[in-house]
């Protein structure tokens, strides 16, 4: 018996990655502590973040099967954050080294994800993931533009650069799963400007208990200088976060109004990725 496969292409692929941590230094981010420690904390939400987005997905995914070209992408999302989660957590598991027990926040962060997932219905959790993606896209732009000069570790730079391209190539499946869904009309605007506000709340707590945890742990909770050079860095980006974050409530938003390609065909050479994963796969 044949089996016919789709002949509708993916939209991006599934990279395999397998960083290697072994050599990370202690402040790898300006040679500072407060800057480290504000992206290690940020990355300790994805193990659990990413697989929160996975599930919230999974949970609707047979709803689209009629859509063959976006059930293809939303598989290729799962494996896109699955590898995130799995890189993200062997950096964690490095960072051990320097008594900073980062993992024990992926579980404080695992804990709340889950609670949330209990609670709201899946509707709600998917919004939570649409929410957060535009969040994070908004991010790893500048990832890409100019915030990987500081991160001196080669490995780490291109981890988060890795990061930052793909959560551009998907940034759109989750809301286009939502519109297609539940369309896009005033009931379906009202529930996703409430959760994003939520979402945004949640982030915003969560990332910045993380960094004041891992300072705290550093014995950096009081070195005023550092705390100084973060808010400078703070201030800086999020005057050019905030409308771009606030683009999310417009009526007729969508992730694809903003056009990426040529920073991250830019960033793609930087580090080499796709003719890295050919070479892997050959």
């Amino acid at each position: 018996m044949s089996v016919k496969k789709s002949t509708i292409p993916v939209s991006f692929p599934v990279r395999r990655m397998d960083y290697e941590f072994d050599n990370m230094p202690k402040y790898w981010c300006d040679n500072e502590p407060s800057l480290t420690h504000y992206f290690t904390g940020m990355s300790t939400l994805f193990p659990e973040g990413e697989s929160y987005f996975v599930r919230s997905v999974r949970a609707l995914r047979d709803q689209v099967k009629a859509n063959a070209s976006l059930d293809r992408d939303i598989g290729a999302f799962i494996g896109q954050e699955a590898m995130h989660s799995k890189e993200h957590h062997a950096f964690h598991v490095s960072a051990e080294r320097h008594g900073l027990d980062p993992q024990s926040l992926e579980r404080i962060t695992g804990n709340v994800l889950k609670l949330i997932e209990r609670v709201f219905p899946k509707k709600w959790n998917l919004l939570v993931t649409v929410g957060l993606e535009h969040y994070t896209a908004v991010l790893v732009c500048t990832m890409m533009e100019n915030t990987h000069e500081l991160m001196q570790d080669e490995t780490i730079r291109n981890l988060w650069l890795w990061h930052s391209i793909e959560e551009t190539e998907h940034k759109a499946v989750a809301y286009d799963m939502y519109q297609y869904l539940y369309g896009s009309g005033p009931m379906a605007y009202l529930p996703r400007v409430i959760l994003y506000t939520l979402s945004l709340f949640l982030i915003t707590l969560l990332s910045n208990y993380c960094l004041v945890v891992l300072m705290k742990r550093d014995k950096q909770l009081f070195n005023v200088k550092s705390w100084w050079r973060f808010t400078k860095f703070a201030v800086k980006h999020y005057v050019k976060f905030t409308p771009k974050f606030l683009s999310y409530y417009r009526f007729d938003f969508h992730p694809n109004d903003v056009d990426e390609s040529a920073l991250v065909a830019e960033t793609k050479a930087r580090i080499g990725l796709d003719a890295a994963t050919a070479a892997s796969a050959s």
